[in-house]
């Protein structure tokens, strides 16, 4: 009979189904971990499952085999006489002792090696795009999808939403082992409800690589709107934003970004902050200016209770990359990029009218658009549906993809589910704070002209636009509505799809 290298305490069932499960398993991870170095385009589940859940079960397999031995050391001492010492005697002059302590000291060294290498793929896997975006793949997708069209996409979701350090690193892990659990039993909200708690502060996220107070001078923007008519006009808004502080040789005048160099600090009356009828400026001096709505609800009471907010990048750049566009938005981007043809009759106000319901699935979406879209030129403008069709089938084309990249069913998230604070067409943003209506104690009013923020420079056709660098007044197209505009906020009539 071939004598035993290991004490005959490990030569039992549980054991041995311990032992093979840790080193089946080793062996699986060590094939896998030179897969990854060998190849980068590995599917999303592969990190988990490689540095995860495969060390977890080696782990577990590990923690098998000293129980089985515990158990049938149990059952020899119920077997033998009296006098079997209560612990195993440990002795290096025993060959098979000897044998076992070299194998499992070994070993131990080679599982700390192999845990620390596997930990810090573990720990750079879970920090990756790949990770946050694509393993709670439905849940996540809007965010993912709308992320890879931003001007972040080069940027690791980590670098926002965690940050340098430890202690948010932690913060982030604990939370995320929440959602883990929201996610595997249903229990996550559809949408996801923001703004989101207990986010990290932007001066130590965002300002890391963008700084306010460097900001000089204003950024100019020209933006094409088409009309909902036949012609399907184009208007263009060229203007300046007034982003920076004023240069030397215009009149001194507080930036958009003064905002978050100064102490703003305000209360919103609903969830969302979309509300805002408290707003409270803290001046260099330590003295305090309050401007409240008509029907402001907070009292010195409850705001002394109340949490009070104070305002950072995220309360204006609330969308810095998960950019939701209205149906509006993104006709009019697909139209100026040429992607849907302005050629073709009312194509913008039935482009728009194809994305705005709430369809059940995507696949139906789809279907749908393209359908309503012929179904129109093969109606109205039989011979347009016959010679154009090609530019018919581009607009469709077009207005998937644009579906597809804005419109999420599963997780019922559209333009609807998630305001957009930058600007003031087609959600209050400004206007939440500067619509007029917010009054201090002495009667100052928090402006709300136009000139306030921005500079209009031409505006109309584009072949009519003529830059006028002292500024234009705003002129609301189409041009039968005249003043009717005036005294009223953009959100009255705009809701994402004109």
């Amino acid at each position: 009979m071939t004598k035993r290298k290991f004490p005959d305490l490990f030569y039992n069932p549980i054991s041995m189904a311990g032992a093979i499960i840790a080193s089946v398993t080793f062996g699986t991870i060590l094939v896998l971990m030179l897969i990854d170095t060998i190849w980068s385009a590995l599917p999303p589940y592969f990190g988990i499952v490689t540095y995860i859940l495969l060390p977890s079960v080696m782990i577990l397999g590990l923690i098998v085999i000293p129980i089985g031995a515990l158990l049938e050391r149990k059952h020899w001492r119920k077997a033998a006489e009296a006098g079997v010492p209560p612990l195993p005697k440990i002795d290096l002059n025993d060959r098979q002792q000897r044998t076992a302590f070299f194998f499992f000291s070994t070993a131990t060294l080679l599982l700390m090696l192999f845990t620390a290498i596997g930990g810090y793929h573990a720990f750079e896997f879970t920090e990756s795009v790949q990770f946050c975006g694509k393993i709670c793949h439905r849940v996540m997708k809007p965010e993912y999808t709308t992320y890879l069209h931003s001007p972040h996409a080069r940027v690791a979701c980590v670098e926002c939403h965690v940050g340098p350090g430890a202690s948010w690193y932690v913060k982030s892990k604990l939370s995320g082992a929440y959602q883990v659990y929201a996610v595997l039993f249903n229990k996550f909200p559809r949408p996801i409800p923001t703004p989101i708690k207990n986010l990290r502060p932007a001066r130590e996220t965002c300002e890391q690589c963008h700084w306010p107070q460097s900001f000089v001078g204003e950024r100019r923007i020209t933006r094409a709107f088409y009309l909902e008519d036949s012609a399907n006009t184009r208007w263009d808004i060229d203007m300046l934003i007034k982003i920076g502080k004023s240069t030397s040789g215009e009149a001194s005048r507080p930036p958009v970004h003064w905002h978050v160099t100064h102490t703003v600090e305000f209360l919103p009356s609903d969830s969302t902050s979309q509300t805002i009828p408290w707003v409270r400026l803290v001046l260099a001096n330590g003295t305090t200016e309050t401007f409240t709505t008509s029907d402001n609800p907070f009292t010195p009471n409850s705001v002394a209770k109340s949490k009070v907010k104070t305002m950072d990048c995220m309360d204006c750049h609330n969308r810095p990359t998960h950019v939701i566009k209205t149906p509006g938005q993104a006709v009019n981007d697909a139209m100026a990029a040429g992607s849907i043809s302005p050629t073709l009759p009312w194509v913008k106000q039935t482009a728009v009218n194809a994305l705005t319901p709430r369809y059940k699935n995507t696949a139906d979406a789809l279907d749908t658009i393209a359908l309503s879209l012929h179904s129109f030129y093969q109606g109205k403008y039989p011979k347009i549906a016959l010679q154009d069709s090609s530019k018919i089938n581009e607009a469709v084309s077009s207005l998937q993809g644009i579906y597809k990249e804005n419109f999420f069913p599963y997780m019922k998230v559209d333009w609807r589910a998630y305001p957009n604070d930058i600007g003031h067409q087609d959600y209050p943003g400004c206007f939440r704070c500067h619509d007029g209506n917010h009054k201090s104690a002495d009667g100052k009013i928090i402006p709300n002209s136009c000139q306030t923020c921005h500079l209009i420079l031409s505006q109309g056709a584009p072949t009519d636009s003529v830059v006028n660098l002292a500024g234009v007044a705003f002129k609301h197209p189409p041009a039968g509505i005249g003043d009717a505009w005036q005294g009223a906020m953009c959100t009255d009539c705009h809701d994402g799809t004109q």
